[in-house]
């Protein structure tokens, strides 16, 4: 039996969870969707897990669109989904998800979700480091009981119920999403930039180019923050976020993970 993880990750929350997950499943294989191209053949998998932080209570617009349009699953395929927020969000994303899969014909079998350090720094950012540990802890442990839950196999399992009605949540999703097209405009870079091209490679829409050796952003940002947390010289900044405030990277993952698994070369 053999399950595929796809998963959009910023600053390594999500990869982190899924590489926790895939060690409590079997035959299990981790899929960025960045790397995703065109619809392609169903995938040969018994279940297949859906990954991703929650954004403005719904999904992040790349995952939308990879599920709308790239994901071919079997009719057969056991569906399932593991979100992540900061603080809340969880139950709408995965209802959202669950009438997005609906539409293709297809369906949600099992929802979870997890809270894990905020990687949206114009909100705060990720709290402490003892705060950001027992989120990790905590975290863990659920995954071993999420693990269990998954290989029974049930039936419209879902954590939460969503207390936020469905059209309130897409509202809410499609403000941020459009708002976001335009917070790209807050993004600046210093005469910290070493020009080691980190932001280019790990933004997972190619939405910065090196122009005179320096970033340069289009119009397609997914907010993310990857550019900006991940950045070595705490060069790239926003207008909205204090210079001081502190920079969040998943501690147990690299900025070449991501940006391996962003290319296909994940191994």
């Amino acid at each position: 039996m053999k399950t595929i993880l796809y998963y959009f990750s910023g600053t390594g929350n999500t990869l982190m969870l899924a590489r926790l997950l895939a060690k409590k499943l079997d035959n299990t294989e981790i899929i960025n969707i960045v790397s995703c191209t065109g619809a392609g053949p169903a995938q040969e998998a018994d279940a297949i897990g859906i990954l991703f932080p929650v954004y403005a209570f719904g999904l992040p617009k790349i995952m939308y669109n990879f599920v709308k349009n790239n994901l071919q699953v079997t009719d057969d395929t056991y569906i399932f989904s593991l979100v992540n927020y900061g603080s809340t969000g969880g139950p709408a994303a995965l209802h959202l998800l669950r009438t997005l899969l609906e539409d293709k014909g297809s369906k949600l079998n099992a929802g979870f979700g997890l809270t894990m350090p905020s990687s949206y720094i114009p909100f705060g950012g990720a709290g402490s480091h003892e705060k950001q540990n027992k989120r990790f802890l905590a975290a863990a442990e659920k995954i071993n009981q999420i693990a269990k839950i998954i290989k029974e196999r049930p039936e419209n399992y879902f954590y939460k119920k969503s207390r936020i009605p469905l059209f309130i949540a897409r509202i809410f999703n499609n403000f941020f999403m459009t708002k976001f097209k335009k917070d790209v405009k807050k993004h600046y870079v210093t005469d910290n930039c070493i020009f080691c091209k980190t932001c280019s490679k790990i933004c997972p829409n190619q939405n910065i180019q090196m122009i005179e050796e320096q970033p340069s952003w289009g119009d397609n940002c997914e907010q993310c923050m990857a550019c900006l947390q991940w950045c070595p010289a705490v060069a790239i900044h926003r207008r909205d976020v204090p210079k001081a405030r502190h920079r969040y990277q998943n501690p147990g993952i690299e900025a070449i993970d991501l940006i391996k698994d962003i290319q296909g070369q994940a191994e």
